[in-house]
This record gives C-alpha cells, structure tokens and sequence, in this order.
C-alpha cells in the first residue's frame, strides 16, 4: 500500500501546485500585448489551438516519465529510454538553472515595483530613468535577489509539502488580484474600445504565419513543456491520481491567468489613452517598456489607480516567485537522485543560483541574453521529450499509463499523432522562424559575444548539451535507484522531500 502521508496531500494540491509553477510573468506581462498586436481574438484561437495540440499532449507525456520512473529530469530520462540518453535530461536541468537564476532577478524587478507602488515611487518620475536605476546595478535589486533565492530554496528544503502549502495560498491571491484588477479596467469609460480590440476574431487572420507561429510561441513558453515542472512534480503524484485531468487542469489555469491578465491591461490601456493609435504603440512596446514605463504612468493617472497599481504588481510577483520555488525544485531534486543529502543539495543549488543570479541582477543586458537563450532551449527541451516518449512507445504510454483504470479522461489516438509528428513539426517550425527572425535583424548574428543574437543562443545551448553529454556516464551512475519496471506506476518514493 502506498504511503498516504507521501507526496502531495490531494489531486487539487497537485493541480494547485502545477498551475502555479506554469503561471508566471509571460502570462501576465507578454500574453496581454502580443494578443492585442496579432490579431486579437484571432490569435487568442490560435493560441488556444497551439496549447491544446502542443502543450498538453507534451506536458501529459511529461508527467508520465515523472510518475513513472520518480526521478528528476536525468533520472526520467535515463529509466524512461535507456541510460545513453541520460544527458538529455541532463541538459533539461542545466537549463533549468539558467532560467531560476535570471527569472528570480525579474521577480526581485517586480518586487521592488511592489514596494514602489506602495509607496507611489514611481509617481512623478521619469518612468524609463527609474526602471534603469532598478535593472542596472542597483543594490536593492541585488538584495531582494538573494533574499528571494534564500526564500525559495528555504521553502523547497520543506519539501513538497511545503511548496504544497506555499502555492495554496499564492494562487487564490493571484487570481483575486487579476480578477479585480480586471473589473476595474472594465469599468472605466472607453474600456470597450480595448475588449473589441483583444478579442475581434476576424477568420482571414487565421491564414497568417505570423500569427500561429507567435501564438504556438506563447503557448510554449508560457505553459512550461520542456522544461522539467511536469516530470519533477509528478514525482510526487499519488499512483492513482489522473493525469490527464491533472494536465488538463494545468493548461487551462494557466491559460485563464493568461485571459485574465489581457482583460485587465488592454482596456484599460485604450480607456486611458487619448487615440486608438497611442494604444496600439503602447501595446506594440516590450515587455519591459509596458509593464515599468506604459503601465506605471497609466497606473499614476488612472482613477483608483493606487489600488490597481499594487494589486498588479503583487499579482506578477505571486506568478514569478511561485515560478521561482517551482525551478528550484526541479534543479534540487535530481542530487537527490544520487544520494546528495537534503540539506547539502538545498546550500549547493542555493550557491549555483547566486553566483549565475548576480551577473543578471547587475545588468539587464546580461539578464536579456540569458532569457535569449534560455528561451531557444526550452524548445529544445519540448523536442527532447517527444523523442524520448516516440522511443518508448507512444501507444503503450497512452494505452498503459494514461488511459488507466484510474483515469476519468481517456486521451484519445490523437495524442500519439501530436506527440509523434504534429508537435516536433510545429516546434521545428518555431525554432527556426525565431532563428531566421534572428538573422534578419542582427547583421552580426554570428556573434557570441552579442545579447541577443544566434549566435551566442548557438554557443550557450551547445556548451549546455556538451556537458551534458561529456558527463552522462557519471551522471547515470551517480543516480542510486531505478523504480521503473516498464509497466506500472512505482509508488512515491523516499527522496527526502515528499514528505
């Protein structure tokens, strides 16, 4: 009998858990203005699409190497399809680094803005001379860096429980503080401007490239296939909970934060604005220029804008830092896996963390090229897991371990085309559009040594995937246990944080 003290306490504490580790800034800061910039309700069908046939089909695959083998990315890898290709989680984790280091550097940004819109500091300044003195070597940044990563890495040292508790009560608070948010943009006068906009559906925009690939391209990076949350977390998962239910979950919540969030900055941005067209250039900025510059002004002049500033603001640091415990999780729990005592593993990926975090809280030149790369990888990372599913067997996943007796969604033979060919094609197609998008702004592609281009995507994966490959052996050995039989879902395991 399986420990009902292991693991996750309920299915809706998996879910709970699941959703917040895929909720973070991408559906509150990118979502709102990519879809008002490619066609509205057009893309948001797109989009819808793209999640449903790419991400879920990935992400359920996912969870089902976790639940299956109870190990960290190398560790899924290597019990899933064979010890060789244990450097494909290898580099999975690797990445996952990467990404924790930078991404806690925008959760401390936001941070600070909370405490900004707290205390109105952002009111009558000049917006872009402020976020400059926050992104670029700012003490404070530095600061609420390291207290955020001691933060998370305390709560991931409390094991899944911990984090269980933890995301119980960020996400209820997040979806509060968008919702309300939103009922106020709605209420303001001209709002209805900004709806049309959001959500015109006109079908000839259907025929667009552009608009799939970017719609494919939030998805992606947004609801977290490829990047080790479903495998890690559903380490923890009770045998007998469903996991399609479970991913189904996941993927809608994320995306309703993600609708949520459109509804709350696009009217209120075209009720605000003096002409149809100032909204249009406001939506068309970064997604630091919109969220630091655009919105702050607009939170300064808006009607109650006081309140909406900081309920924003803490909305997208819950979502960040609730994503932040996640990945920490998720590079902790594979030295686990070789035997590394709780306590050591937290203090060597707390350290790993500073010393990779520190350079991007510095400098915001340095924390866009790590989101460059990271992001070319994590579509790296999705392909890797189709692959490794295709190896194994999609038809014996979807007829033994997702279509099981427990399950109350059998998952339909698409899935098997999805993982197969439809979602490594249209991910292909993805990383080569950006590549090719690359190029043609950056004469210098080539570069290494430039933030943003091919180039140093090319030589910063590569070194990824190297060390990946040159330590397999080391890394397979050093992984102690195998619980996989190739047939069933082994119970939770004692991996000293699923308690």
């Amino acid at each position: 009998m399986e420990n009902k003290n292991s693991g996750f306490q309920s299915q809706l504490g998996l879910v709970i858990t699941l959703i917040a580790g895929s909720v973070g800034l991408g559906n509150i800061w990118r979502f709102p203005r990519v879809a008002a910039m490619n066609g509205g309700g057009t893309f948001i069908v797109a989009w819808a699409i793209m999640a449903i046939v790419v991400c879920l089909p990935i992400m359920l695959g996912e969870h089902v190497m976790g639940r299956a083998t109870r190990h960290g990315t190398p560790g899924a890898f290597r019990d899933f399809i064979g010890k060789k290709f244990t450097w494909m989680g290898s580099s999975v984790n690797i990445l996952m680094y990467a990404l924790t280091a930078y991404y806690c550097v925008l959760t401390a940004w936001v941070g600070n803005y909370l405490g900004l819109a707290i205390t109105k500091g952002y009111y009558g300044v000049d917006k872009a001379a402020l976020f400059d003195s926050v992104s670029n070597k700012s003490i404070v940044t530095v600061l609420i860096f390291v207290t955020l990563i001691s933060l998370a890495s305390f709560i991931t040292y409390k094991g899944i429980k911990g984090i269980e508790k933890v995301t119980k009560v960020f996400l209820p608070i997040l979806f509060i503080c968008l919702f309300i948010t939103a009922i106020r943009a709605l209420s303001l006068p001209g709002s209805a401007a900004g709806m049309n906009f959001l959500f015109t559906f006109e079908p000839k925009a259907l025929l667009s490239s552009k608009v799939w690939l970017e719609a494919l391209t939030q998805a992606v990076w947004s609801a977290g296939p490829g990047w080790g949350l479903c495998i890690t977390f559903a380490v923890f998962a009770k045998r007998k909970s469903d996991a399609t239910l479970t991913t189904s979950l996941q993927v809608f919540g994320n995306s309703m934060a993600a609708l949520l969030a459109g509804i709350a900055v696009i009217p209120a941005i075209f009720a605000m604005a003096p002409s149809i067209a100032e909204a249009t250039a406001t939506c068309a900025q970064g997604n630091f220029g919109l969220t630091f510059i655009s919105l702050t002004t607009l939170f300064e002049k808006m009607p109650g804008g006081y309140i909406v500033g900081i309920l924003f603001f803490l909305s997208l640091f819950l979502a960040a830092f609730s994503s932040v415990i996640a990945s920490v999780m998720i590079v902790a729990l594979p030295m686990a896996d070789s035997g590394v005592p709780k306590k050591t593993a937290i203090l060597r990926v707390y350290f790993i963390l500073l010393i990779w975090g520190i350079p991007s809280a510095w400098s915001a030149n340095f924390l866009s090229n790590q989101d460059w790369v990271v992001g070319q990888m994590m579509v790296f990372g999705a392909f890797l897991s189709c692959y490794a599913l295709v190896k194994f067997g999609v038809k014996k996943v979807r007829k033994t371990f997702i279509n099981n007796p427990y399950t109350g969604m059998n998952m339909g033979a698409w899935w098997e085309w999805s993982i197969k060919l439809i979602a490594p094609t249209i991910i292909a197609v993805m990383f080569f559009w950006w590549s090719f998008q690359s190029i043609s702004w950056d004469p210098q592609w080539w570069n290494p040594f430039k933030a943003l281009s091919l180039g140093t995507a090319i030589v910063q994966g590569g070194l990824m995937v190297l060390v990946s490959i040159l330590t397999n052996d080391r890394v397979a050995n050093s992984i102690k246990n195998k619980y996989f039989d190739g047939e069933t879902f082994p119970e939770i395991q004692d991996n000293g944080y699923n308690d």
